[in-house]
This record gives C-alpha cells, sequence and structure tokens, in this order.
C-alpha cells in the first residue's frame, strides 16, 4: 500500500493531540500521586513532590512519552522521509551556530524578561532549587528529552505537513506555533525565534539530527546559566543598545534565508478542509495560551 504525503491535517491533528493528550496524561498522573497520597497516609502534599526535580522529571517523561508516541503513531502511515543520520563537519557548524544564536538572542531576551518583571508579571522559572544533583536531573527533563521529542514533533511531523504549501508559511507557522506551544509570556519571544532557526535548518537539510543538536545546545545553556546564576541582566544604555543590535542581525538573517536564501518547492493550494482544520487548531491553542498567561 502507497503511503500517503503529509498533508496540513495532519499537522493539525498531530499537534493536537500531541498536546492535549500529554496535558490529560498529566492530570492522569497528578489523580494517581493524590490517590497513592491518601491511600499510603503520605503527609507530603502531592503538589509539593511535583515542585521537585525528581517530581518535575515524572511529568516531563509522561508528557514527551505521549508526544513520541503521537510522532511514531501519525508518521507510520506517511510517506515522510527524514534524514536521522548526520555530517559530523555538518553536525559541529550546527552547534556553532546555535551557540551564537544564543548568544545574539540572550541580551534581548535578559531586558524582555526585565521589563515584564517591571510589570508585575512572574517569569516561567524552574520551581526548584537548581544544585549539582538537580542540574544533572534537570538535563533529562529540560534538556534531553525536550530537544528529541518537540523537534520530532514540530520539525520532523508538523513543519513536514506544512512544507508543501510554502516556504515562508511553513517556517512561520511551526515557529509560532511552537512558541505557542509553550504557554508562557517570557517563553513567547525566544522560542519563536530559535523556531525559526529550526524550521530553517529543517527546510535546508530535512534531517532532524540537526535541529536536535541545536535545540539541545540552546536548552543546556540556558540550563547552565541559570546553575552557575549568571544574569547579564543590564539597564546600561549601551547594553540596550547591543542587544537591539544583535537582535536585528539575527531576524535580519532569519528573514534572508526564509524568504530568499533557499529554492522554494512548488506550493500546493491548502484545501478547505486543510484550513478548517488548521485554524481549528490555532484557534484552540491561542485560547489555552491566552488562559495560562492570565492564570485562570
Amino acid at each position: 500500500m502507497e503511503k500517503k504525503k503529509l498533508t496540513i491535517k495532519d499537522s493539525s491533528i498531530a499537534f493536537l493531540s500531541a498536546f492535549l493528550l500529554s496535558q490529560l496524561a498529566i492530570v492522569i498522573v497528578t489523580i494517581i500521586a493524590i490517590f497513592i497520597c491518601k491511600i499510603a497516609n503520605i503527609n507530603t502534599e502531592y503538589q509539593t513532590f511535583f515542585n521537585t526535580s525528581y517530581g518535575y522529571l515524572i511529568l516531563a517523561s509522561v508528557m514527551y512519552l505521549v508526544i513520541l508516541l503521537t510522532f511514531v503513531f501519525i508518521n507510520k502511515n506517511k510517506d515522510n522521509k527524514i534524514i536521522y543520520k548526520p555530517n559530523i563537519k555538518k553536525l559541529l557548524l550546527y552547534v556553532v551556530i546555535a551557540i551564537l544564536s544564543f548568544l545574539l538572542l540572550y541580551p534581548i531576551i535578559t531586558i524582555v524578561d526585565s521589563l515584564l518583571v517591571d510589570l508585575g508579571i512572574s517569569l516561567n522559572t524552574i520551581p526548584y532549587e537548581l544544585n549539582t544533583p538537580n542540574y544533572f536531573i534537570s538535563l533529562i527533563s529540560l534538556v534531553i528529552l525536550p530537544a528529541i521529542c518537540e523537534e520530532l514533533l514540530f520539525r520532523g511531523l508538523i513543519f513536514k505537513g506544512l512544507k508543501p504549501y510554502g516556504k515562508v508559511f511553513s517556517i512561520i507557522m511551526t515557529s509560532l506555533i511552537f512558541s505557542l506551544y509553550h504557554m508562557s509570556i517570557d517563553q513567547t519571544i525566544y522560542p519563536f525565534l530559535i523556531g525559526l532557526l529550526l524550521s530553517v535548518i529543517m527546510y535546508k537539510e530535512n534531517n532532524i539530527l540537526y535541529c536536535i543538536a541545536i535545540h539541545f545546545t540552546n536548552n543546556f545553556l540556558s540550563l547552565t546559566l541559570s546553575y552557575f546564576n549568571i544574569n547579564l541582566s543590564y539597564n546600561h544604555w549601551t547594553y540596550i543598545l547591543i542587544a537591539i543590535i544583535l537582535f536585528i542581525a539575527f531576524i535580519t538573517t532569519m528573514l534572508y534565508f526564509t524568504i530568499n536564501g533557499y529554492k522554494n518547492v512548488e506550493k500546493e493550494k491548502i484545501t478547505i478542509e486543510g484550513k478548517s482544520y488548521f485554524s481549528i487548531c490555532l484557534v484552540i491553542l491561542i485560547i489555552i495560551y491566552l488562559l495560562s498567561i492570565i492564570q485562570i
């Protein structure tokens, strides 16, 4: 039986299934934790446990397992050729690019975070003390699992389903969904920008391992800076000016490669059915995002 190509409908179903089912799985795990605490007469509140590195690891493992299963289930019956074998030189090059991108964007993100704090908005921080044991546990929950599972879902599946409908559309929309997926006002701009880089690389290389390497490097740097308590949040005008210049440099580069960098594939028209599925996906995602940031 000939496998069909991925469509925008598949991308929409993949995201909604992965997102909603992973949240449902977390709810089920939480209910089980409450039940166990009551049966075993454990005094420790389950909320306290899930705010520890071990509890966070359990929730992350459950969530990313659902995402991984969604990828496997939808991808197995589709003609979705993804390269998994990297060229070592290219892999190292993209790791360097990930480091440079992090350095380009970190100053502007620190300024945005400072503005959010000044506005009285709580930042989405790690809920536990980041000591040495917790740091290595966090490498699994905050670096390895997201890098692998999120890239398989977003760049390996969702992006590939959107790709036939145009380079600009697929890169921008995948990055937007990836940004909103993080469900946090302080983690909206940065994931979108990194999402642009990841989608551009996926468009060029069609190799998921490069995207995983970039995502891993980015999360590793962020976690490590937090571990060493390195904060470059300065308010001097020179720092702000440099941050804006670096930000413009990154955006200009991404726009160039998005619009002109690579030859475009022949576009397919998005059907009414495809538009409906994708519109529903975006509406649901935006509603959940808005509810999450206003903490209803």
